[in-house]
Parts: structure tokens; C-alpha cells; sequence
């Protein structure tokens, strides 16, 4: 667990602090009624800041900081958002330095990852993998925008296979999937412990939309001492822990 500050909550330690190169991020209109009416449950400008060093407003595109200042969820969303424990999360694509991959965030983060991830993973019949070979991992970045998204696996997605999981989901416009990506899930759970000083998926995993070189879906849970871990399983794989937590 992170230190903890006089107050007893977590605190922040900044890695890279922010400089005139990274100020604290300008407010997004909407935002602090947001942050009261979820209870705090919030990754914003400020908190991706102070964990990352990084004004994540100013390395969006125009258009995605034209997205990015409204939020667009109103009253009823977020009090239906903070009856389900969802959290409201701004979610970036790249760094100063270029694509914010899932491997570039644990090495902003400099934790994060379970070491064993880069040593080789697999089972049954597959092959063994490390994330080090994975495209959802080396090459994929999240969507930028906002979003609320569940910080516990859905319930009627647990021990379902994929496609099930899919029809308890429902239909989605394609560019806001009710499912996560690999790369989303580990910026929302990695950003979220750093922040708040919390473990989310600490005993069950959250089946990402992200497909690995071996066909499977990528799966990251069990947040652990060691960190957060990563696995991939076939669409016919189901487990009591194995889940979905969902966005919109």
C-alpha cells in the first residue's frame, strides 16, 4: 500500500512532478460537481498530473480536447454511476513522448505490472508469452474521452464465456464499447492505485476486448503485492472470477 499523508489518505508520489513544461491542467467545466456527486471516485486532469507528470489535456489532438472539455454524462448518470461504485475516468492515448502504451505506463509508473508477465505466460496447450511480444501491450493506447466505468467485475458476466458475457453487455456504438481494451483496464486500475492508494481486481479478473498474438483475449486481474496480472484465454474459457467490468 502507498504512504499515507497526516489526513491518513494516500499519498501521491510524483514521479515526474509537474513543471512549466507540465502545469496543472486547466479545469473541465463540470468536473468538481462531478467529483462530489461521485464521492471522489475520479481519475481527471489533476490526478493523471500528479501521478503520470504530464499535462494529459495538453497532448491530446484539438478534437480530442474539444471532446475531452465537456463531460458527457449528466446528473442522472453519475447518480446512477455512484449507486453501481463506477468511477468517472479521463483516459489518454499518448505522453509528451509519444504512444502510452500499456509497457510506457508501467515504466512512467516505474510498478505496476507483475514482473512475471515479462517472463512468460501461458496454459493448457499454448504457447508461453510475455507481454513484451504482445501487440495489446506494446502498440495499442487507450481511446481519449471520458468515461464511468465499474471498479468490480459485473456479476452476471462472472463464469460466463465470452460471447455470453457479450449478450449480458448488450449493444454499443462502436466507438463507446461497453467492454475494455487491454491497455484501458491497466490505465484505469494502475492510475486508480497510485492515486487512491487501492488495489482494484485484487481477486478477479476483467476480460478485455484486446486480442493476443495467440488469438486469445487478454485478461488482467488478481492485483496483487507483486502487481497487476496478465493473461490471455480463448472465448470459451469461463470462470467464477472471470468478468467484466463495464463502461459507458
Amino acid at each position: 500500500m502507498p504512504a499515507r499523508a497526516a489526513n491518513g489518505r494516500a499519498r501521491i508520489d510524483l514521479l515526474w512532478p509537474p513543471t512549466e513544461d507540465a502545469p496543472v491542467p486547466r479545469d473541465i467545466e463540470g468536473l468538481d460537481a462531478a467529483a462530489r456527486a461521485l464521492g471522489g471516485a475520479v481519475l481527471g486532469p489533476r490526478e493523471i498530473t500528479a501521478a503520470l507528470g504530464f499535462d494529459p489535456l495538453a497532448v491530446l489532438t484539438p478534437a480530442e480536447q474539444k471532446a475531452a472539455a465537456r463531460l458527457p454524462f449528466g446528473p442522472a448518470d453519475l447518480e446512477r454511476a455512484r449507486a453501481a461504485g463506477e468511477m468517472l475516468v479521463l483516459r489518454v492515448p499518448r505522453d509528451p513522448e509519444g504512444p502510452l502504451t500499456m509497457l510506457r505506463l508501467a515504466a512512467r509508473l516505474r510498478a505496476g505490472l507483475d514482473p512475471a508477465v515479462h517472463k512468460g505466460v501461458g496454459y493448457l496447450l499454448r504457447p508461453e508469452w510475455t507481454i513484451d511480444d504482445q501487440p495489446f501491450a506494446a502498440e495499442e493506447t487507450c481511446m481519449a474521452g471520458w468515461w464511468l466505468v465499474g471498479r468490480e467485475p459485473l456479476g452476471e458476466t462472472l463464469n460466463r464465456a465470452y460471447a455470453d458475457q457479450e449478450r449480458v453487455l448488450g449493444a454499443a456504438p462502436p466507438d463507446r464499447p461497453r467492454r475494455r481494451s487491454a491497455p484501458e483496464i491497466a490505465f484505469d486500475t494502475l492510475l486508480w492505485e497510485r492515486v487512491h492508494g487501492e488495489r482494484l481486481l485484487t481477486a478477479a479478473w476483467d476480460w478485455s476486448r484486446s486480442v493476443s498474438t495467440d488469438q486469445g483475449y487478454a485478461a488482467l486481474g488478481e492485483f496483487g503485492p507483486h502487481g497487476l496480472r496478465v493473461i490471455a484465454y480463448s472465448r470459451a474459457v469461463r470462470f467464477g472470477t472471470l468478468g467484466v467490468c463495464p463502461q459507458r
